[in-house]
């Protein structure tokens, strides 16, 4: 027998996840990790798991998308990076800078900026 999956969970889920990291606040993918290849982030954040990137187009430029995520999840990743992969003092010590800032950082008007340059796009999950 095979199991019945109630797609209005899995979406109400999918909602709430998305808004924890849109009151967390979002930043660019490249950022969060630290590295300057959009294709390579991408690849560590399905390698971790990580719940959800929103997508957004920038205005006027309509080929141009921008990748956010939550600033929990990127310290999460980061911080799971730190446990589990064998990396250099150098880049344990950029990590934990990198960790440090986004603890740091304020994010009262950073939805507005990705929104005065971008529109809703989707979130990929």
């Amino acid at each position: 027998m095979s199991n019945v999956i109630n797609m209005s969970d899995y979406r109400k889920k999918l909602a709430t996840e998305s808004s924890e990291a849109m009151r967390d606040g979002l930043i660019p993918i490249e950022f969060a990790m630290g590295i300057n290849d959009r294709t390579a982030c991408l690849d560590k954040v399905a390698q971790y798991g990580v719940s959800s990137i929103h997508v957004r187009m920038v205005n006027d430029e309509p080929g141009a998308l921008l990748y956010l995520i939550g600033v929990g999840e990127a310290i999460w990743l980061n911080k799971k990076i730190l446990e589990t992969e064998e990396i250099s003092e150098e880049e344990i010590e950029r990590r934990i800078d990198l960790i440090q800032m986004m603890e740091n950082m304020n994010f009262v008007g950073m939805d507005d900026l990705w929104e005065s340059f971008s529109s809703n796009s989707n979130s990929l999950v």
